[in-house]
């Protein structure tokens, strides 16, 4: 049905203007006759579509019927005739609130005040269990006195009922308002209008939507249950602290991080107004008028470019899972140590243990279970002395074989323990000299023997050794972990031992779910566990840590609940899970107790890298750095320079990592893979064939293949793949890069067997990513329909980043859809990637195809020097021109 021409009667009011129009119906200003005032009147418009559109308008009616409010529009009448229902409502004579910001100069105690008034219309909806739904500044008129009114209840419902009136369209509420549980189906409360608060806030505020300015819904969407918002103080650096942590907590992910009530909020903005109020008038007035003028210029970062810099997931790989979650687990296995200190924390001195020097016979089975047993002691022994910090084991073990000096140099450290073993037959003589690293002198030393067989004993000997020679550092009390007999502490260690075997890291984690059945009062397997099961998940694509993790974690015993091995598997499995609340209480926690605060500073920059807000990341580690200056960390902030899309910078610190330790396989490796990124395999090839293919696992060796790849080096590509196939059985994009060098190898049969083990790997899984893998393998298989409806499922669960978009683009340009595959390697190229990713055999034939003249245009590095133009009928994934009429 078409609205009424104007003028027109509904009842005794008369129409005469059209104020605006929605999805349920049109809004006309109209005359009450009776009463001469003005009156608003929503009336519906017929749907065919729509089985229930009347019932939702007179629940609307009902709902505003019981909110008699200042701040809400009111409701006066409703009026049925045969053209329809209509609700007479409030005339307000004023406009939305992002015009009225817009058309005014406003300070802070005016954006405030108004946001005061929109909490207070809240409030009173809430406290009659109605929830909005649809929150948003177009729904927040401002009438010409400054007086908010809240309007357009259409979707509003109680939220103490189950009512099955919106089930039609799924997901009521509108892309860039609705909250993360909204926009998932789940259950909603109040809070879930707060979310939508912040929203309408943050624009006020700052000047910009917290989820950017993005024209794609899904995106959106994508960001507001996903990734976390820029900062409120990175877009408005003048906003006070408190305002700035009030909008971060609206926009948390989940409800229970957010204020609890509307009055909660509304108290919090008074208290603000109240500091604005304060004595000092001048600065008062100086810093509000600064807030409505100046935080566009002084921001940081717009929201657009921090989401862009943000999700700028690269394509070569990187330690991400390893260093946003395992680093955890390796600083707790190095020894970090709670006890109830705080007071002490920085008062130490930093101590490193050396990997143990095994004199005598070539080095046996049992003699490394031996100096595994001598190190776990030492760790043990050195985590809780009162005056000494340990540094990470994971760092002083990587320095294995260099001379002291420079291991000393390397670590910063103020003291160093060497542990050297003789081992004759059967047994071992232990000598431990503690060494002053600025000197190299020994400032004492002490000796045992230990016999190979006497697990636990050799353990307590160790131990006994290290109180004779530390008795300036006296232990603390240390929580009872070794819950366990000789037998299975042998199959630890030996399990330790072997924590870096990538290629058996499956079924020794099966080995340590058994051990923990027998032994699960030992504190110390928990810790390794979280280490392996997370290096597994990273480089074999398993996509089962989280799992595995959680079902160990759940049978440890309650007394186990406060051991440090526990609370930071705890706090690793959070991460993984993006469980906000539990990982910041476990922070809490270890900020308490934790002596070194340099550890604690990793830690949370861990969080914060986990989070996407490599800003606060940025800062925690560079406290950690002023504390102690540590290649390890520098490797941290190296990371997350590149992450937020500063790759000079970050390379840089990775040169001052590698200058503190040449042997850095894991500053080397970013390093070889932001050049790879950056447009330089060749470099990537050498830094890590310098390291050695028998020391890169397989995340180094996969970015090796693909420098390799796009060297057009098909042959040492097509092996490298392999291995990394042998190394990461699970995972499928190997397999897919092996099925095109086999079809550019002028090996159909081959690149289709490869292809379908890649598909037959991916065919249990339902997370985005998987199905990604899938659509590929269907490309490559032919079947381009399953591809494409592959990437439709995934449109709203995966990350519009540059890992994702590229491998869109590769099943389009695959399937013969150019439009599409133009269109993501364009937002690829706007994300960052190198043209060098598209010099490929499969992308071949963008450098012949007219449509794509403006992207060579723009991108000269898309068709190096027209080297491609002659190879365009040899290859067999280039499908001749013919298609360039579909664009």
């Amino acid at each position: 049905m078409q609205p009424e021409q104007l003028p027109f009667y509904i009842g005794h009011y008369h129409a005469t203007a059209r104020l605006g129009s929605g999805g349920m119906g049109v809004v006309y200003l109209a005359t009450d006759e009776r009463l001469n005032r003005k009156v608003a009147i929503k009336k519906l418009l017929r749907n065919p579509n729509s089985s229930n559109a009347s019932e939702r308008i007179r629940r609307e009616a009902l709902l505003l019927a019981q909110l008699n409010h200042s701040n809400i529009v009111q409701l006066y009448d409703v009026v049925e005739d045969p053209s329809g229902i209509a609700l007479v409502m409030e005339y307000v004579d004023g406009c939305s609130l992002d015009r009225w910001q817009r058309e005014r100069d406003l300070d802070l105690s005016q954006k405030l005040q108004l946001l005061k008034q929109v909490c207070a219309g809240l409030a009173r909806a809430h406290s009659a269990g109605i929830i909005h739904r649809d929150l948003k500044a177009e729904n927040i008129l401002v009438d010409s006195d400054g007086t908010i009114k809240i309007t357009d209840f259409g979707i509003a419902k109680n939220w103490h009922e189950d009512s099955g009136l919106t089930r039609e369209q799924h997901v009521a509420g509108s892309w860039g308002a609705m909250s993360p549980e909204q926009a998932q189906g789940k259950p909603l409360d109040n809070r879930s209008d707060l979310f939508a608060l912040g929203v309408v806030a943050y624009r006020l505020l700052c000047g910009q939507s917290p989820f950017g300015d993005n024209s794609s819904p899904y995106v959106t969407v994508d960001r507001i249950v996903k990734s976390p918002h820029p900062p409120a103080s990175k877009l408005a650096p003048e906003l006070p602290q408190a305002a700035s942590d009030l909008l971060d907590r609206l926009l948390a992910k989940q409800p229970q991080q957010r204020p609890l009530n509307a009055t909660e909020v509304a108290a919090e903005l008074e208290s603000l107004l109240q500091q604005l109020r304060g004595s000092d008038t001048r600065f008062s007035r100086s810093h509000s008028r600064t807030q409505s003028r100046t935080h566009s210029l002084t921001a940081t970062v717009t929201a657009e470019d921090y989401f862009r810099r943000s999700h700028r997931r690269p394509l070569a790989r990187r330690a991400l899972g390893a260093l946003a979650v395992c680093a955890v687990g390796i600083a707790a296995i190095a020894g970090v140590s709670l006890y109830s200190a705080p007071a002490e924390s920085q008062k130490g001195r930093y101590i490193a243990v050396l990997e143990p020097d095994v004199r005598g016979q070539a080095m046996s089975h049992d003699q490394r279970l031996l100096a595994g047993n001598v190190q776990n002691a030492l760790k043990q022994g050195l985590s809780a002395r009162r005056g000494l910090h340990l540094i990470s084991y994971s760092e002083s073990r990587k320095l294995a074989g260099q001379p002291l000096a420079n291991q000393a140099k390397s670590l910063n450290a103020d003291l160093l323990l060497l542990p050297d073993m003789d081992c004759q037959g059967r047994s071992c003589e232990l000598s431990l000299e503690l060494l002053d690293s600025t000197t190299l002198s020994v400032i004492g030393s002490q000796s045992t023997r230990l016999v190979m067989d006497e697990g636990l004993e050799s353990r307590a000997r160790t131990l006994h050794q290290l109180d004779a020679l530390l008795t300036d550092y006296p232990a603390q009390a240390l929580s009872s972990s070794a819950q366990i007999d000789d037998e299975d502490y042998l199959t630890y260690l030996e399990i330790y031992q072997r924590r870096d075997d990538y290629l058996h890291l499956g079924s020794l984690l099966d080995r340590l779910d058994a051990l923990q059945q027998r032994a699960p009062g030992f504190a110390p397997l928990y810790e390794l566990y979280a280490e392996m099961v997370i290096d597994h998940d990273f480089n074999t694509r398993a996509a089962e840590a989280d799992e595995r993790l959680a079902a160990l974690l759940q049978r440890a015993p309650e007394r186990l609940n406060e051991a440090p091995e526990i609370l930071i598997s705890e706090l690793s499995l959070a991460i993984m899970l993006g469980d906000i609340g539990r990982a910041e209480s476990l922070l809490e926690k270890l900020k308490l107790t934790l002596p070194d605060k340099a550890t604690y500073h990793q830690f949370s920059a861990v969080y914060h890298q986990a989070q996407g807000d490599y800003r606060r990341a940025l800062h925690s580690i560079d406290q950690a750095l002023a504390l102690r200056t540590s290649y390890a960390y520098l490797g941290q902030k190296a990371l997350n320079l590149t992450l937020d899309g500063d790759m000079p910078a970050a390379n840089e610190v990775l040169r001052q990592a590698i200058a503190l330790n040449p042997e850095s396989i894991e500053a080397i490796s970013l390093l070889a893979a932001n050049m790879l990124d950056g447009g330089q395999p060749t470099e990537t090839i050498r830094l890590l064939m310098e390291v050695g293919l028998d020391r890169i696992g397989p995340m180094d060796t996969y970015n090796l293949c693909l420098a390799y790849y796009i060297e057009k080096q098909y042959a040492q590509s097509q092996t490298c793949f392999q291995r990394v196939s042998e190394l990461a059985p699970k995972d499928a994009s190997p397999l897919l890069y092996r099925a095109e060098i086999a079809r550019e190898q002028q090996q159909p049969e081959r690149a289709q067997a490869l292809a379908r083990q890649a598909l037959a790997l991916t065919q249990q899984r339902n997370d985005w990513e998987g199905l990604l893998m899938q659509a590929r393998a269907y490309a490559e298989l032919g079947n381009g329909e399953q591809a494409v409806e592959n990437l439709l499922k995934i449109r709203r669960d995966a990350p519009d980043d540059l890992y994702t978009n590229y491998a869109r683009a590769q099943v389009y340009i695959t399937t013969g859809d150019l439009l599409s595959a133009k269109a993501h390697i364009r937002k690829t190229l706007q994300q960052g990637i190198s043209p060098i990713w598209y010099c490929t055999a499969r992308f071949v034939k963008i450098c012949n195809i007219p449509a794509f003249n403006d992207l060579r245009q723009q991108y000269p590095g898309l068709c190096r020097s027209g080297e491609h133009n002659n190879t365009a009928g040899d290859s067999q994934i280039a499908r001749g021109d013919e298609t360039s009429a579909n664009l």
